[in-house]
């Protein structure tokens, strides 16, 4: 009888644990086949309102599965994990942000109450802090006043002949000059808003062949847009000595807007640049007379910044929604340059190749920082480092250029101070825009060492 009763309750008890997971094994299903970020952020919303954790969990999952460098979904994980009281998974996934060098404030997370009082957790909090403490070298080198930074100068280049900083204005498309004796000037003027060049987006220099490249276009940030202009691009070749316009460079029948930006020179001389609307690539060849399409790449939506490897069979593309990506010239097939989801690869502004290696402007993390990616061939991802992070001056990073062993970069873009229509957004200011400078190899030796220490110990070991 004892025996029936045991076996009629454990049914029981199973068709009633059955039940409760039925609706989540469905509801994980219906969020599997979801693919669109917002939609997923609002179902994220939802659950958490609603108490649904389990649910909850199912869409931060989802969210984790298609952004896995996205240190934000990684937290909205670790808060589903939380309120059910999985102390575990959550710990794992903390431990994790914490050994990439992130620093997120655990310990007045709202719904951590339930893993908090732990030496695990107590131990991963100290450590997120550590994280968060200024690392580097950097220095301010100058400003832009904030009666100018306005004018939006979202990137900067280097003219190694005079000794000079060239900054792009999307607001008037004039391209500003800075010297140590000159301090901050107008260089090139604005173009005419009904032939173009409009709005500069980017710049780059070339000192071999005296030629600066500047992309431009009519976004409603910039003064001259009209309805004539609105949505043009084009790709315009100064001469650098004198700020003479050569050529510019347009697509021609285009029935779409256009964006072009992600200058990037390679070492033959050859321009890259993407259309950010539609993530088409395309170059001007060296003494080239036209744009040339390149390849489409449809499934990167968020492209900032391109580079190349010395012997240009390589370009590499920072998609900041989605990490690192590498083209092959010979094939122009598309890979991820990173696989291993060990490490958070997103939020990067700017990227640079240098002598074999990698650097990032990576200001979507927290601490926003640069970073040193270690590489083998050019292909294959070995370790990485911190430059620079937690700098005093550090608000929302910009893009920069590599000079002589340092990064110079923007430690406070004013980009993200204005709205939809360009125009400065409610209860913000104009800051005074600074120019940092970083040693691209800070402390380089000393970390490289360690890490043959460490293969050495695991190889005595016998440890893989």
């Amino acid at each position: 009888m004892k025996k029936t009763l045991l076996i009629t309750l454990l049914l029981i008890q199973t068709t009633v644990f059955a039940q409760v997971l039925a609706p989540v094994k469905d509801y994980a299903k219906e969020v599997n086949k979801l693919t669109d970020i917002s939609t997923l952020l609002q179902m994220s919303d939802d659950t958490l309102n609603r108490k649904s954790y389990a649910n909850h969990e199912v869409v931060a999952k989802r969210l984790v599965e298609l952004r896995p460098f996205n240190p934000e979904f990684r937290f909205i994980l670790v808060k589903a994990y939380a309120l059910q009281d999985k102390k575990s998974e959550a710990y794992n996934e903390l431990i994790g942000l914490q050994k990439a060098g992130l620093s997120y404030p655990v310990g007045d997370q709202e719904g951590f109450d339930l893993i908090k009082d732990t030496g695990a957790f107590k131990y991963i909090e100290e450590n997120m802090v550590k994280n968060a403490n200024p690392y580097g070298n950097g220095e301010a080198v100058f400003s832009v006043s904030k009666n100018y930074s306005g004018m939006l100068f979202e990137n900067l280049a280097f003219d190694k002949q005079e000794n000079r900083f060239l900054l792009s204005s999307i607001r008037s498309g004039a391209i500003y000059q800075y010297t140590d004796a000159g301090g901050f000037e107008e260089f090139i003027k604005p173009g005419d808003p009904a032939t173009g060049p409009w709005g500069a987006i980017d710049l780059v220099v070339d000192n071999d062949s005296d030629t600066l490249w500047v992309a431009s276009a009519a976004l409603p940030h910039y003064i001259g847009a009209t309805q004539a202009n609105f949505g043009q691009a084009m790709i315009s070749k100064y001469k650098l000595s004198t700020g003479e316009l050569v050529n510019s460079f347009a697509m021609q029948n285009a029935n779409q807007p256009m964006l072009f930006s992600a200058l990037h020179l390679t070492e033959g001389k050859n321009l890259y640049f993407i259309n950010a609307f539609t993530s088409d690539l395309f170059k001007i060849t060296k003494d080239g007379d036209q744009v040339e399409a390149v390849v489409s790449i449809p499934s990167l939506s968020s492209i900032k910044a391109l580079t190349s490897n010395k012997d240009e069979t390589l370009l590499y593309i920072s998609d900041y929604d989605l990490g690192l990506f590498v083209v092959n010239f010979e094939t122009n097939q598309v890979v991820p340059l990173i696989r291993s989801k060990d490490g958070f690869f997103a939020g990067i502004n700017d990227l640079f190749y240098d002598q074999g290696d990698l650097i990032v402007i990576q200001g979507g993390v927290y601490p926003a920082r640069l970073m040193r990616y270690v590489m083998k061939d050019d292909v294959f991802f070995q370790t990485m480092f911190p430059l620079e992070a937690s700098h005093e001056n550090f608000k929302a990073l910009g893009s920069g250029v590599v000079v002589d062993g340092h990064v110079y970069y923007a430690a406070n873009s004013q980009w993200e101070k204005t709205g939809p229509l360009g125009r400065l957004a409610d209860n913000e200011a104009w800051e005074d825009l600074v120019i940092i400078k970083t040693d691209s190899k800070y402390k380089m030796e000393a970390f490289m060492q360690q890490q043959r220490e460490i293969e050495e110990t695991k190889r005595k070991r016998g440890i893989k």
